[in-house]
C-alpha cells in the first residue's frame, strides 16, 4: 500500500534591523502567537516560552499541524522565525503564510530573508 506523503510548507525567516525585539517580552508574544494561530485555524498543543537574563526570548510551539519557532537576539536586532505545517487531509500553506506575515507586522523589521521549501 503507497500512502500520500502530507502537504505543507516550511518557513525560516531572518528578521534583521528588528527594534522591537528590545522590548518584547513573552507574554505579548504568547499573545500575539495565539491570537494568530486561532484567527488561522492551527491547533495549538502546547507551547514553552523562555525570557533570557539580559533579554532575548525563545518560543516553540507545538501544533497538531507540526511547529512554530522563534529566538531573538535584542543585542543584534535580529530574530529567526520558522514555521512549519504539514498534512494529509488539508493544505495548511495559505495558514501558514498569514500567520508569517502577521508575526513579520507584529516585529516590524528593517529587513528580511525567507526561505520556503514547499512539501
Amino acid at each position: 500500500m503507497t500512502m500520500t506523503p502530507p502537504v505543507g510548507i516550511h518557513i525560516l525567516s531572518s528578521l534583521y534591523s528588528c527594534e522591537k525585539v528590545n522590548s518584547l517580552d513573552k507574554k505579548a508574544l504568547s499573545e500575539k502567537i495565539t491570537q494568530l494561530l486561532h484567527d488561522n485555524q492551527l491547533t495549538k498543543l502546547g507551547e514553552f516560552y523562555h525570557e533570557f537574563e539580559g533579554g532575548g526570548v525563545t518560543a516553540l510551539i507545538a501544533l497538531a499541524e507540526s511547529h512554530l519557532a522563534l529566538h531573538t537576539w535584542p543585542e543584534l536586532d535580529y530574530l529567526t522565525l520558522e514555521i512549519y505545517v504539514c498534512n494529509y487531509s488539508r493544505d495548511n500553506s495559505e495558514a501558514a503564510e498569514k500567520v508569517h506575515s502577521g508575526l513579520v507586522s507584529f516585529l516590524e523589521p528593517g529587513r528580511i530573508e525567507t526561505h520556503r521549501v514547499h512539501r
